[in-house]
């Protein structure tokens, strides 16, 4: 009687532990789609990486469903691109346009892009390498 007592005790514990997880993590991501920081699995312009889990210390993103990324030092830029050195010492050419979100600590835009400032592009990949950007964070310097 007591060690079924002991069993239906540790399954109600186990129930009421995934259930409190499943929650928090269904609360979490409601509250980063409101915050504009989750991705839809549709391409959304809101960020978001699928290589290597959620890291975004890597140079370059993969093509998960989730989108992909660049990040590094701008090297050069025009109208409607920028040059990004990454920081494998590769380099990733990434397109922009007016509907293309650029943000900083405060709302940025395309003339706020210089070579030499460290950015973060998320958008889709081309079939050539570069990047089609819905959204580039401008970066502070890395120590």
């Amino acid at each position: 009687m007591q060690n079924k007592k002991l069993i239906m005790i540790i399954v109600v514990v186990i129930i009421v532990g995934a259930g409190a997880f499943f929650g928090g993590t269904a609360y979490e991501k409601s509250s980063l789609s409101k915050q504009g920081l989750l991705r839809s699995a549709s391409g959304g312009a809101n960020g978001g990486n699928r290589q290597g889990g959620r890291a975004f210390s890597g140079a370059q993103g993969g093509n998960g469903a989730q989108g992909d990324f660049t990040s590094g030092q701008i090297m050069s830029k025009d109208d409607k691109s920028i040059t990004v050195k990454t920081h494998d010492g590769g380099s990733k050419i990434i397109f922009f346009s007016d509907s293309t979100a650029i943000g900083k600590s405060v709302s940025g835009s395309a003339a706020d892009l210089a070579s030499g400032q460290q950015v973060m592009a998320s958008g889709k990949t081309n079939s050539d390498g570069t990047l089609a950007a819905d959204n580039i964070q401008i970066r502070p310097a890395s120590p």
